[in-house]
């Protein structure tokens, strides 16, 4: 009875463990402002937009340039996002305006085009500001 009990036990310990590591809906949490917009830059790179969700401000304005560019990326062909998908990010230039804003420049091994991102420092850690990375035209 007793090597049931201790079975039962390893099993129950075993299978809590094996839940509580396989969490899907982990994130990494951004420590700096290189890493907040790194990571969302991968994932959208790698068209993972469940994840660089995790990476940006939220707000009405945001979450409307995130849903046009993880379309745009899902309108490429499979060579398109097969490329961007190998394409490095390039920094450029880092500029801390202030304890928790940052600015920089990249681009990506791809397109070659210089961008610019600002990182804002949150509760949740570093996160992309969309608005000003993205601007969006206004009619």
């Amino acid at each position: 009875m007793n090597i049931i009990k201790f079975k039962a036990f390893w099993v129950t310990g075993l299978m809590a463990l094996m839940i509580s590591c396989n969490d899907s809906t982990s994130k990494e949490m951004a420590d700096n402002a290189l890493d907040g917009g790194r990571y969302f830059l991968e994932y959208c790179n790698q068209g993972d937009f469940s994840k660089a969700k995790n990476y940006f401000l939220a707000s009405p304005k945001n979450q409307a340039i995130f849903d046009s560019l993880s379309a745009h990326y899902f309108l490429l062909d499979k060579e398109g996002r097969q490329q961007l998908r190998q394409a490095s990010i390039q920094i450029n230039e880092i500029r801390s305006i202030d304890p928790t804003h940052t600015s920089f420049d990249y681009q990506n091994t791809l397109d070659k085009i210089a961008h610019k991102m600002m990182v804002v420092s949150t509760p949740e850690g570093w996160k992309v500001d969309l608005e000003y990375s993205f601007p969006q035209k206004t009619k």
